[in-house]
């Protein structure tokens, strides 16, 4: 990806929020835009 794409994270293969790649201190890092809601992420874990 590049700096300022937006991206989802997914943990075991759901979505669970939503940022975009930029860089800190020259590494690239992920800034966090929108988390699912607590019961939101665990029902789609469960």
């Amino acid at each position: 990806k590049l700096v300022g794409e937006p991206l989802e994270v997914f943990v075991n293969g759901k979505p669970v929020a939503r940022g975009e790649v930029v860089v800190v201190n020259e590494k690239f890092a992920l800034r966090l835009s929108d988390i699912a809601q607590p019961h939101e992420r665990l029902r789609k874990l469960g």
